[in-house]
């Protein structure tokens, strides 16, 4: 049997995704045939409310594509509610402390003893898996990916990377660089920051991860040990696209013109 996805991220494979920016479940259907292995539902930047975010994880169900939910905050009740929908995991924003990372876990898992439970969901297979059996396989199986977007977090890295439910450190790099005053996610502080998370996942035996908008730069990153990889979006597949058919057409009409 293939192992899920955050055995894949905690034992140090390679993993490949995008964002998925789009409440509609076609998108994750379709991601999932690319080839990818998982996506991240944006519902902190994204119009994705609980009936979509239901709709798109049954969608991505459908083709065997774990789905990450990207929560808008560390509110425990939607955590939860994505979880029962059946997401393989939540990425949690603007996680800058060791007690903001154990909130989450605390949300995520059963058994640290603040996630509510009901069997009856989706997750639990609408009340005909056993409850014991659903509750070891969620904690087994749930994600917890804290996303390191502050300079706050950098001094407490570590910290972080110490909480053993954490999978995955991802680098938020424009709300970094924004967050250290710099102009760009290539300012030297920013690069900084990402050696030293990939540094303190390394220490604690953490995956790293981060968005990158083109894979011209995974090289570099997986020589760091980045091994969770998200690149572009939904958004960003359709205006690349668009722009280089755009593109090939005028030049097609340039050629012919000239002749």
């Amino acid at each position: 049997m293939k192992p899920g996805l955050r055995q894949r991220v905690r034992g140090g494979e390679v993993v490949l995704g995008t964002f998925i920016k789009t409440a509609a479940h076609q998108v994750a259907e379709v991601v999932g045939r690319s080839g990818l292995d998982f996506a991240i539902l944006d519902a902190e930047h994204a119009p994705f409310d609980q009936p979509s975010l239901d709709r798109v994880v049954l969608g991505a169900a459908s083709v065997g594509l774990p789905c990450l939910v990207r929560v808008a905050d560390l509110t425990p009740a939607p955590i939860g509610q994505c979880l029962d929908l059946g997401a393989a995991g939540v990425l949690a924003p603007h996680v800058a402390s060791a007690q903001a990372a154990g909130q989450v876990v605390a949300a995520v898992k059963y058994a640290a003893g603040q996630r509510g439970f009901s069997p009856s969901t989706r997750a639990g297979g609408y009340g005909a898996t056993p409850a014991a059996d659903y509750l070891a396989r969620a904690d087994r199986e749930s994600s917890v990916w804290c996303q390191i977007e502050d300079a706050a977090a950098l001094d407490h890295l570590d910290e972080i990377a110490a909480v053993d439910a954490v999978d995955c450190l991802f680098l938020g790099r424009a709300d970094l660089a924004l967050s250290l005053g710099v102009a760009s996610p290539g300012d030297p502080r920013v690069l900084d920051a990402v050696r030293a998370t990939a540094e303190a996942g390394r220490r604690h035996g953490r995956a790293v991860g981060v968005y990158l908008s083109d894979m011209g730069e995974a090289r570099d990153l997986l020589a760091l040990g980045i091994t969770v990889l998200a690149c572009g979006s939904d958004q960003s597949f359709l205006l690349a696209q668009g722009r280089r058919i755009r593109e090939d057409l005028d030049r097609t009409i340039d050629e012919r013109d000239r002749q």
